[in-house]
């Protein structure tokens, strides 16, 4: 499994209601360095969903709904791109994590 999967997995795994909003910042940012690059239709609009989630979770009060919504978004997002991926693997994986982000939602 790529190690680029690795902090996403754990957080999914472990439930992101529990992760702090640092490691989370810190997780989209990764993401966002991670897509600025690629070309796979669906990605920008991934990007524009992780910025709009970073932002809301540095806000002074964190709007839990506009979050989960979010959340949601990115899963059934996450899931359409998985489809278009090459690799198989890691479109196996991309499929998994919309998955996880949905169900967190």
């Amino acid at each position: 499994m790529p190690a680029r999967f690795t902090k996403l997995d754990n957080a999914i795994k472990a439930g992101l209601k529990n992760m702090a909003a640092k490691a989370a910042v810190d997780q989209i940012e990764y993401w966002e360095e991670q897509l600025k690059d690629v070309g796979v239709s669906g990605s920008k609009g991934i990007l524009a969903d992780l910025h709009s989630l970073k932002t809301k979770l540095q806000a002074d009060e964190v709007d839990g709904d506009a979050v989960k919504k979010l959340l949601a978004d990115l899963g059934s997002k996450t899931a359409k791109v998985a489809g278009r991926v090459d690799d198989k693997s890691v479109s196996e994986h991309l499929e998994k994590v919309g998955k996880g982000l949905e169900e967190a939602a």
